[in-house]
C-alpha cells in the first residue's frame, strides 16, 4: 500500500503528460497547420509568370506565416510597369505546367493551393459560343397620353433604355416583348400585346384615349464581360443558369491533368468561385417552359410586370389593389424560380464537379446587384466563403463600424449559418478587401477587422491579397487590389505576428462547435415579392433585422439567420429548433408578413413542442405564391391566430425599437421575454464589446473582443459553467495560463484594453499555473524622460535623415516636407533616469504604427495594436538608461507624394495626409499596488 502511495504522484504525472500529448486542440493551437493559417489571393497579374518568381514569392509568403494560396490569374493592371515579359495563356500547356510548379512548390513548403475557376470574375472566356452567353431582359417604361399614334423605330427604343444599362456592350439586343398597359390596370388581361405591331424594326400603333405605359423588354445576350480577364479566359461571361454550359466550362479544367499528367486533386485542395456579379442576368433559354412546369400557369401575360431595374427593384404604381396583390405573388414566383434555377444549374453543378474530381468547392454566394438565395447558396459548397471589407466604412472612428448598405457582415452571418447547419469545419472569408485604402491599412486595423470576422462566425481568412510582382516591377510593383500584403510594405517584418495570432484562433474555431441561441427569420419572401432580389434593400429592411447579431452578442447571447426551408426541415423537440448540429432556443421573426403554408405549420409544430417565437412588427397572415393563394392564405392566418390564442406564454407579438439607440436595451428585454438563456451574463454590456461561445468535447470556449481603439472595458462575466477551470489561451504566444479568480471559477472580473481580445477555455483539468495579473498602472504617478529626443528616419526608399524633438509629436503636420512624405522606420532615442519606482512606459498615441522598445540594448517587446505600454522593470538599471523606440509607419504618405508613378497615383487618389509618429507625452509610470 505504501508503495502505491509513493507511486501515485508518478502515475498522476504520467496521466497528465498523456493528456497533454493527446490534447490535439491545444497542440493545434500552439502550432497551427497550414489549413488554419491565413491564405492569400495570389493575383497572377497578366499571367506574366515564371518558375523562378513563383518560387521566390512562395518563399516570401511562407516566411510570413501564410498557409496557402488561391491562384488567381487576372488581367495586368493598366498602369503596371512593363518589364518586357510576355503573358502565358490560361490553360495553355505552358500555363498548366506553371500551375503544377506553383502547387508542388507550395506543397514542399507545407502550403496549400486553391485555384479560381477561369480568370477574374465571373466564369467566362473568349472561347464561348453565342448560345453559351449570359442573358438578361432590360425593361423600359414610357408614359403615353392617348389618343396618340406610335411610330417608334428600334433605335429609338434602345436609346430610351435607362442609362444604368449598357446597350453597346452586349453582343446582341432584340425586342423581347412590347405591351401597352393602362396606368391603373386592374388585371393582366387589360394589357395589349403589341408584338404583331412591331414589324421591320418599327412599332406602329394607334393608342386610344387614356393614360398608359408602353412597357417593352430588350433581350440581351453577352451583356456581361469577364472582369479583368487574363489572356485565355477573358471575353463574354457564360450562362450561369444552364447546367450543361456550366459543366462544359468546368470540364475544360481537365486539360491541366492532361498536360501535366497529375490529377487535379493532387495539385489543388479546392476550386474557387468569386462573388456572383452577373450584371442583372435574369433570363435563360427555356425559362418560360420551366416556369409553367413549376407553377402550373404561364408567365407570358405577366412579362411586362416581372422585370425590374436590377439595383432599384420594383417601383410603385397605380394599379388596382387586387392586381397589385396578384403581381406580388407572380413576382415572388418569378424571383424564387430564378434563384432555384441558378442554384440547381450553377452552384450544385459546380459542387458536383468538384466532388467528382476529388476537390473541395469554395464558393461565395453573395453578389451584385442580386443576392441569389444566400443561405441556400451557402449550404451547397464544401467551403462557404464570405467577404470582409476594410476602408469601406470610417476607419478613424473610436470603435469598429461597418457599411450596412454594402452588407459584408450580413454575408458573414449567412455563410456562417450555412456552415454551422451543415457541420462545415472551414467557413472562409475573403478578408481585408480594400479598394480605398490600399496603402493605409495598418496591422492594428487588420486585427480589428479580423476579430470581427471571428465574432461573425468566420474560421479562415483568405487575404485580399498578394500581387504577383517581380523585383523588376519596382515600387510598389504590380498592384491589382488589396491591402498591400507585400514584402515592400513597411510593416511586413511584423506581419507574422498577426498571421500567428489569426492561425491559432482559426484552428480553435475550425475544431470546435459553435453554440447559438436565437434563430432569426427575415421577410425574404416579402422582399422578393415587393422589391425583387435587389441586394441593398435585403440588407436594410427591416432596419434592425441584420443588426440584431450585434446587441445579442453584446448582451451575452447569439443568433443565426435561417430561411424557411431550414425551419421546415428542422426537428422540433423539447422547445428547441434542431438542424444538424445546431440547436436554437427561440425563433424570432423580423417583419415577416408572408410565409409558405408548410413553414407556418412547421412553426406551429415547433410551438406545440415547447418552442417560443417572437414576431416583430407584424404577424404572418398571407402566403407567397399565386398557386392556391386563397387556400394557403387561410392556412397561414389560421396557424398564427391559433398560436396567439392557445400559447400566449410562448408566442409574443412585439414592436421594434424606435431607433438604433434603443436596440441594445430592447434586445435585452426580448431575450428575457422569450426565455433565452445567456451564453454569458455581462455586467456592463457595451456597444464595443462582442463575444461568441464554442464547445469542444468537455471544454467550453469563449472569445471576447474589445473593438474600441482607445477605450478600456471592465466588466464581470458570469458563465453557465460549473466545476471547470478557466484558462487563458494566448493566441499571440500560444501559451496558456489559469485565469485569475477567487471563489467561483465561473465568475470572472475581466479587463480588455483597446482592441484586445481574450480566448477563455473552461477545462475540467484543475491543474495549471495562474496567469500573471493585469498590470495596473498609476496614471497620476509618472516621470517624463528628459529631452532631447534624437530621431533617425530610415525611409523605405533607402534615404536617411535626422531630426531632434523636445517631445515626441505627430510629425506629418509639422510642415517639414521630408516628414510629410515619409514612410518607413523611425528610431527614437533618449535617456531615462531610473529611480526604482517608475517602470511602466506608456506611449500616448502611436497613430496606428508599430513600436519596438529597447532599454540599454535589450529588447523589451513589440506592440502592433491598441495600447503601447511596456514593463521596463527587468531592463532598467539604477541611474541613466538608454531608451530606443523603433516606430514603423504605413506607406500612405510616401505613396501619395510619388510622382510619375502611375500605380501609386491610382491607389492614392483622394488620400488625405495620414497622421504619423509617436504623439506625446511619453511617460514612465509607477505600478499601482
Amino acid at each position: 500500500m505504501k508503495k502505491l502511495l509513493y507511486l501515485l504522484p508518478v502515475i498522476l504525472l504520467l496521466l497528465s503528460c498523456s493528456r497533454e500529448q493527446e490534447d490535439t486542440l491545444y497542440q493545434g493551437f500552439v502550432d497551427p497547420p497550414a489549413e488554419a493559417r491565413p491564405f492569400v489571393r495570389w493575383w497572377w497579374n497578366g499571367n506574366h509568370i515564371s518558375e523562378d518568381e513563383i518560387k521566390r514569392e512562395l518563399d516570401s509568403m511562407k516566411k510570413a506565416g501564410i498557409g496557402g494560396v488561391e491562384i488567381n490569374p487576372i488581367a495586368m493592371p493598366d498602369e503596371a510597369k512593363d518589364i518586357g515579359t510576355e503573358p502565358v495563356k490560361w490553360l495553355s500547356e505552358e500555363w498548366n505546367n506553371l500551375l503544377a510548379t506553383a502547387s508542388q512548390e507550395a506543397q514542399k513548403r507545407d502550403m496549400i493551393a486553391d485555384m479560381i475557376v477561369g480568370s477574374g470574375w465571373p466564369f467566362g472566356g473568349e472561347f464561348l459560343e453565342p448560345d453559351e452567353y449570359l442573358q438578361r431582359v432590360l425593361v423600359n417604361r414610357i408614359s403615353i397620353n392617348g389618343p396618340a399614334k406610335l411610330n417608334m423605330k428600334y433605335i429609338e427604343l434602345l436609346d430610351q433604355v435607362d442609362e444604368e444599362h449598357s446597350i453597346e456592350q452586349a453582343e446582341s439586343n432584340e425586342v423581347f416583348f412590347i405591351s401597352l398597359v393602362p396606368v391603373n390596370a386592374s388585371d393582366e388581361s387589360q394589357t395589349t400585346d403589341l408584338t404583331d405591331h412591331y414589324q421591320d424594326k418599327t412599332l406602329k400603333y394607334s393608342v386610344d384615349e387614356g393614360q398608359y405605359e408602353l412597357v417593352y423588354g430588350i433581350l440581351q445576350e453577352g451583356h456581361r464581360k469577364v472582369m479583368h480577364g487574363a489572356l485565355g479566359a477573358a471575353g463574354n461571361v457564360m450562362d450561369h443558369y444552364s447546367s450543361e454550359i456550366t459543366r462544359e466550362y468546368l470540364q475544360r479544367l481537365k486539360k491541366i491533368s492532361e498536360d501535366t499528367g497529375i490529377p487535379l486533386s493532387d495539385l489543388l485542395r479546392a476550386l474557387f468561385c468569386d462573388s456572383i456579379e452577373l450584371a442583372g442576368a435574369n433570363w435563360t433559354d427555356e425559362f418560360l417552359k420551366t416556369f409553367k412546369e413549376a407553377y402550373g400557369y404561364s408567365l407570358e401575360p405577366y412579362l411586362p410586370f416581372v422585370f425590374y431595374r436590377s439595383h432599384d427593384g420594383y417601383q410603385e404604381n397605380a394599379y388596382k389593389a387586387d392586381f397589385k396583390e396578384e403581381l406580388k405573388r407572380v413576382r415572388y414566383d418569378y424571383n424564387n424560380l430564378l434563384v432555384d434555377v441558378f442554384l440547381n444549374n450553377f452552384t450544385r453543378t459546380f459542387q458536383d464537379f468538384c466532388t467528382e474530381n476529388g476537390l473541395k468547392c469554395r464558393y461565395q454566394a453573395y453578389g451584385i446587384p442580386f443576392l441569389m438565395g444566400m443561405l441556400e447558396g451557402y449550404m451547397i459548397p464544401d467551403i462557404p466563403e464570405s467577404n470582409n471589407w476594410i476602408y469601406s466604412a470610417e476607419m478613424d472612428g473610436p470603435r469598429w463600424t461597418w457599411s450596412k448598405g454594402h452588407g459584408y457582415m450580413i454575408w458573414n452571418h449567412y455563410a456562417a449559418a450555412a456552415g454551422h447547419l451543415k457541420g462545415r469545419k472551414i467557413i472562409s472569408n475573403e478578408a481585408m478587401t480594400n479598394t480605398r485604402g490600399v496603402f493605409k491599412a495598418s496591422l492594428e486595423e487588420i486585427k480589428q477587422h479580423d476579430d470581427m470576422n471571428f465574432i461573425s462566425g468566420m474560421t479562415h481568412s483568405v487575404l485580399h491579397g498578394y500581387n504577383y510582382s517581380p523585383p523588376e516591377a519596382g515600387f510598389p510593383g504590380w498592384v491589382r487590389y488589396g491591402s498591400y500584403f507585400s514584402p515592400q510594405n513597411t510593416w511586413w517584418d511584423y506581419f507574422d505576428r498577426w498571421t500567428s495570432y489569426n492561425a491559432r484562433l482559426s484552428y480553435v474555431f475550425q475544431n470546435s462547435q459553435p453554440l447559438k441561441k436565437v434563430a432569426v427569420l427575415g421577410p425574404t419572401g416579402d422582399i422578393w415579392s415587393k422589391v425583387g432580389l435587389t441586394r441593398t434593400y435585403f440588407h436594410t429592411h427591416p432596419w434592425y433585422l441584420h443588426e440584431l447579431w450585434q446587441p445579442l452578442s453584446q448582451n451575452g447571447s447569439s443568433c443565426e439567420y435561417l430561411n424557411e426551408r431550414v425551419v421546415r426541415e428542422a426537428e422540433k423537440k423539447d422547445g428547441k429548433l434542431i438542424y444538424g448540429p445546431m440547436q436554437y432556443e427561440a425563433l424570432w421573426l423580423g417583419g415577416v408578413k408572408s410565409l409558405h403554408p408548410a413553414t407556418a405549420q412547421a412553426i406551429q409544430q415547433y410551438v406545440e413542442n415547447g418552442g417560443k417565437i417572437m414576431m416583430i412588427d407584424s404577424v404572418p397572415h398571407r402566403s407567397l405564391s399565386l398557386q392556391n393563394a386563397s387556400k394557403n392564405d387561410s392556412i397561414v392566418r389560421s396557424v398564427f391566430n391559433n398560436l396567439r390564442k392557445n400559447y400566449p406564454d410562448r408566442v409574443f407579438s412585439v414592436s421594434s425599437p424606435e431607433d438604433q439607440e434603443g436596440l441594445m436595451e430592447w434586445t435585452r428585454e426580448k431575450l428575457d421575454q422569450t426565455g433565452v438563456s445567456r451564453d454569458v451574463k455581462i455586467s456592463d454590456p457595451d456597444p464595443g464589446l462582442y463575444q461568441i461561445r464554442q464547445r469542444k468535447d468537455d471544454r467550453e470556449l469563449y472569445f471576447f473582443t474589445n473593438s474600441w481603439r482607445n477605450k478600456t472595458l471592465q466588466f464581470t462575466a458570469v458563465f453557465p459553467v460549473e466545476g471547470k477551470t478557466p484558462y487563458v489561451w494566448n493566441p499571440e504566444t500560444g501559451e496558456k495560463h489559469v485565469y485569475p479568480h477567487s471563489g467561483s471559477s465561473s465568475r470572472l472580473d475581466i479587463t480588455l484594453k483597446p482592441l484586445e481580445s481574450l480566448l477563455l477555455v473552461f477545462d475540467p483539468d484543475r491543474e495549471g499555473e495562474a496567469a500573471p495579473g493585469q498590470m495596473k498602472v498609476d496614471d497620476a504617478d509618472y516621470l517624463e524622460p528628459g529631452n532631447p529626443w534624437e530621431l533617425t528616419f530610415h525611409h523605405t526608399n533607402g534615404e536617411e535623415f535626422e531630426r531632434t524633438f523636445n517631445t515626441p509629436k505627430e510629425f506629418t503636420s509639422t510642415g517639414d516636407s521630408l516628414l510629410q512624405s515619409f514612410a518607413g522606420k523611425v528610431v527614437y532615442e533618449t535617456m531615462l533616469e531610473a529611480d526604482g519606482s517608475h517602470s511602466i512606459l506608456k506611449l500616448n498615441d502611436v497613430n496606428k504604427g508599430v513600436t519596438e522598445v529597447y532599454v540599454n540594448g535589450e529588447k523589451a517587446g513589440v506592440r502592433w495594436y491598441g495600447n503601447h505600454s511596456y514593463d521596463l522593470e527587468p531592463y532598467l538599471t539604477e541611474g541613466k538608461n538608454k531608451l530606443k523606440i523603433i516606430y514603423t509607419t504605413v506607406l500612405a504618405n510616401y505613396c501619395s507624394h510619388l510622382k510619375n508613378n502611375p500605380t501609386a497615383e491610382r491607389w492614392t487618389r483622394g488620400y488625405s495626409p495620414v497622421p504619423q509618429g509617436i504623439e506625446g507625452p511619453v511617460r514612465l509610470h509607477a505600478k499601482q499596488e
